[in-house]
């Protein structure tokens, strides 16, 4: 001994590289453990900057192992391969969420593809800056160029965040339908959806739910205010088409959490739409606390709110515009 202490050898980073990226995959492929349009949107906003992140260290590492002395081809060369490589290796982490509990989007997709172009981009403009500073511009617009993909990338669930937000400050108006976001607040059963500027009651744009030959469609909203304590009524305007021969039977429903299952157990009231013409339906504050067989239903706790159609004979269509409740 000589009475020096010993002192910690730094940690290599190429190792802290490596862990990252470990880590990274293993956020691809574990399943959230939340579920609802949050935490698919924060989710959503990580795929971007996370395939940045990956091709910047993807990059590093090489660099590390197999370092350039100068910023030329060879380095072109790399930054083209790691882009395909991390691109194809995010598709094919989309298809292996399938098998740990999570869903493949091609939204995800795209977010992968610009997130790798901006990683690129930003290693082009830093090695672009150090190796010929007589050409900064060239790296100013590499840096633009990242920065339009992220947020290219971004967009989207930056855009389900602030719908997210829009249910509370919308309330009491719970559907309205004037942009796309706002259907996925919602879920098709045997049915499927679009807007539409016919049927219009509330705003410029309808839901229309395209409507399959089944025996129970069912458009459900299943993102609301759950407090409806002080609720008076629940409201709707619904528009069967022109074209349907005869009137149709739908059912209003009101779930709450405490639901053991959807036909008995929720608040319901049957409805005949007569072809070409708007029906504004309501449900009344009785009937919605009356609802369920043998109980009352949880005013403090309302989950779903459902339209079903009943045995439609044909494919047809159904505008729905200004959901909304009273107070």
């Amino acid at each position: 001994m000589n009475g020096v202490p010993d002192v910690e050898q730094p940690r290599s980073i190429g190792w802290m590289a490596v862990f990252g990226l470990l880590a990274a995959v293993g956020m691809l492929l574990v399943p959230i453990p939340f579920r609802g349009r949050i935490w698919a949107a924060l989710g959503d906003v990580a795929h971007g900057p996370l395939f940045a992140a990956i091709s910047i260290v993807v990059l590093f590492l090489w660099h590390r192992v197999n370092p350039l002395d100068s910023f030329g081809r060879e380095w072109m060369g790399r930054m083209a391969l790691v882009a395909v490589c991390v691109f194809l290796a995010g598709v094919l982490a989309e298809f292996a969420q399938m098998m740990t509990g999570r869903s493949a989007a091609m939204h995800d997709a795209v977010a992968n593809g610009l997130g790798v172009i901006s990683g690129v981009a930003i290693c082009f403009a830093v090695l672009n800056a150090r190796y010929h500073e007589d050409r900064r511009w060239i790296s100013v617009t590499a840096t633009a160029i990242a920065m339009v993909m992220i947020g290219i990338a971004l967009a989207r669930p930056v855009a389900l965040l602030m719908d997210i937000a829009d249910v509370r400050l919308s309330y009491p108006l719970m559907g309205s339908f004037e942009g796309d976001m706002e259907l996925t607040r919602w879920y098709f059963d045997d049915c499927r959806c679009t807007r539409t500027d016919q049927n219009v009651t509330h705003g410029r744009s309808a839901l229309r739910i395209l409507v399959e030959r089944a025996p129970s469609p069912a458009a459900t909203l299943v993102e609301l205010v759950p407090d409806w304590s002080d609720v008076k009524s629940l409201e709707l305007d619904v528009t069967l088409a022109r074209s349907y021969p005869v009137p149709l039977e739908v059912i209003l429903k009101v779930v709450d959490g405490d639901h053991r299952n959807w036909d008995t157990d929720t608040s319901r009231k049957t409805f005949r739409l007569q072809p070409g013409k708007t029906s504004h339906l309501v449900m009344n504050r009785d009937e919605i606390i009356g609802g369920p067989d043998g109980r009352v239903l949880d005013l403090a706790h309302v989950k779903f709110v459902s339209l079903l159609m009943v045995a439609p004979e044909m494919a047809t269509f159904v505008d729905v515009d200004r959901v909304q409740v009273t107070r």
